[in-house]
């Protein structure tokens, strides 16, 4: 940004001062106080009321709490078992594979009708 020269802003915003100051001067007081009520009252209700400000802050909470879940969620690991534990796992499944796969007349015994006669 180009700026001007310390001397000429110095110069400007002095002859700014002295114009606002006699301006002000040219007022009446009545005037002054009616300016002054109404740049209050501008100003109050321009900014934001308790509620609305509890209300940015409370949607601000919620959304930090939310994005901290979702970051531990996506950063879980599964739960590491033991190794014997894991072994026996498989084990148990293994030999229940194997029993229905060793004896498939046992289903055919099952499902004739002499069982019923039995």
């Amino acid at each position: 940004m180009n700026r001007l020269p310390t001397s000429r802003n110095d110069n400007f915003d002095h002859s700014l001062r002295q114009l606002q100051q006699h301006a002000e001067g040219a007022l009446s007081p009545a005037t002054l106080a009616h300016l002054r009520r109404a740049r209050q009252q501008a100003t109050a209700s321009a900014g934001a009321s308790p509620w609305r400000r509890r209300g940015w802050w409370l949607a601000t909470a919620c959304s930090a709490v939310l994005a901290v879940t979702v970051a531990v969620q996506f950063n879980r690991t599964p739960p590491v078992l033991p190794p014997g534990v894991a072994a026996d796992a498989a084990a148990d499944l293994s030999d229940d594979a194997l029993l229905f796969d060793e004896s498939p007349e046992l289903y055919l015994w099952l499902g004739s009708d002499t069982l019923a006669m039995e």
